[in-house]
């Protein structure tokens, strides 16, 4: 009986870690079933962390690429920006050059009109003294041969008088036929009386009345004979 009962108690005993033996056993599976769905979870989230940074690193050299293009073509800009710069520096200088050139050639161009207005006067001025002088020798020509006459010596107050006319003809304006020459064209030196040429200037008919020669505001004067 004894034998039995130490049997029974040890087969109990054995039944007994049988029975912890299976509970463990099915606990470490259920653990080890949720390790490997926990694993395969954070399998399935690195693989997805890994596909996130394939991404981001394509993304990275595209950057890459497209920054090594922007540098690229901002150093051309910047080539082109200088040489640009270059050439409006020498734009600059070469439209202060052309300046200063035509500055001087206006002042060259300015003497020369000035020198050709002032040989043209000098021209015209020698012109009338000439034809004046023309005309004095022609009627001093005429008063030799009237004085070679028997007669003139009888006519001698007829001939004063004619000289006295012929004077006041020369000093009377031909314009008005009634007052005396008190004014010059400077552009050709005839004269005539100042109100003549004053109504013809404010009539702008400014043009002398013997040789056509246009004249401005400061080109006739008033002269005075003593």
């Amino acid at each position: 009986m004894q034998q039995l009962r130490e049997k029974d108690d040890a087969n109990f005993k054995l039944m007994s870690e049988r029975i912890k033996s299976n509970q463990i056993h099915k606990l470490l599976k259920e653990e080890k079933e949720e390790l490997a769905d926990q694993a395969l979870t954070l399998k399935t989230q690195v693989d997805a962390q890994l596909q996130v940074v394939r991404k981001l690193e394509e993304k990275e050299q595209l950057l890459h690429s497209t920054i090594s293009t922007a540098e690229k073509d901002l150093a051309l800009r910047s080539q082109a920006l200088d040489m640009n710069k270059r050439k409006a520096v020498e734009a600059t200088l070469f439209s202060e050059e052309m300046k200063l050139q035509i500055e001087a050639l206006q002042s060259r161009l300015q003497s020369v009109q000035e020198e050709i207005i002032e040989n043209s006067m000098s021209r015209e001025k020698e012109a009338f003294n000439y034809k004046r002088a023309q005309e004095d020798i022609s009627k001093l020509r005429r008063k030799l041969e009237k004085t070679k006459k028997p007669d003139m010596i009888l006519n001698s107050d007829k001939i004063l008088n004619e000289e006295i006319n012929d004077y006041k003809t020369r000093l009377t304006c031909p314009c008005c036929n009634s007052r005396t020459k008190d004014a010059v064209l400077t552009k050709c030196f005839h004269v005539f009386c100042f109100e003549c040429v004053k109504t013809r200037y404010d009539t702008r008919q400014r043009k002398c009345p013997k040789c056509n020669a246009a004249f401005g505001a400061n080109d006739f004067h008033r002269i005075y004979l003593g």
